[in-house]
């Protein structure tokens, strides 16, 4: 594949040496892309404004008191096309949580040793999932009798309509913002598909549904053309 044909990827990070780092890591699992770096968040916003990218890798802990999660805001704010995944040296729950309420679509840990790790993270998030670190996906016996692992969803049995809204969960949207490419009530995305989905997966909350997402390996089908 040539440099022009290449998706683009951005890498947000302050510390020269870890961008490198990941950069390497980078070319090496998915050289399918071209990369774009930046230190700061006004640089991030600059470039974000001014291309279109595929995905973005947004460190936490920018040294600044604007950080990656300001960026994930400014992003999902305006329902930009990009998959945001979090980078921390922490896979605290709450942080990961955090993130994942927020709108990131995967959270990796920096000490991950390889680039192994980033084409998961990648084919993941692409393949319209949520990529998290091991630490929170751990199978119980609970989770191996919650049905199939790795399949679609409407293998599960989900409708239609439900696959749709959780495909956009999946991509950090808001309600709001699934109201509006669903053209039905915001309220009606809130009380009855979120509901109905989270009583589905046996879970309280959106996070949590998307541990259960990332826990089996779900491939949640993107909306077909002219679904109604």
């Amino acid at each position: 594949m040539d440099g022009a044909s290449k998706a683009d990827v951005l890498i947000v990070e302050d510390h020269g040496l870890v961008r490198a780092g990941m950069r390497s890591l980078l070319e090496k699992a998915a050289p399918q892309y071209r990369i774009h770096e930046e230190s700061t968040y006004e640089g991030a916003i600059a470039r974000l404004a001014g291309m279109t990218f595929e995905l973005v890798f947004l460190d936490i802990d920018l040294g600044t008191p604007n950080s990656g999660l300001d960026i994930l805001q400014f992003i999902r704010e305006r329902e930009m096309p990009c998959r945001a995944i979090m980078l921390s040296g922490d896979d605290d729950r709450a942080t990961v949580l955090s993130c994942i309420s927020q709108g990131a679509s995967g959270y990796i840990t920096k000490a991950v040793g390889d680039g192994s790790v980033f084409q998961k993270a990648i084919e993941t998030v692409l393949g319209d999932g949520v990529y998290l670190p091991a630490s929170m996906i751990k199978r119980s016996a609970k989770a191996e009798a919650d049905g199939p692992y790795g399949c679609s969803t409407e293998a599960l049995g989900l409708s239609p309509r439900l696959c749709e809204v959780l495909y956009y969960l999946c991509q950090g949207l808001p309600n709001k913002a699934i109201a509006n490419r669903m053209g039905i009530s915001e309220g009606t995305v809130r009380k009855s598909y979120v509901s109905d989905l989270l009583r589905f997966f046996g879970v309280a909350r959106r996070t949590e549904l998307m541990i259960e997402v990332s826990r089996r390996r779900l491939k949640v089908s993107s909306p077909r053309e002219g679904r109604t």
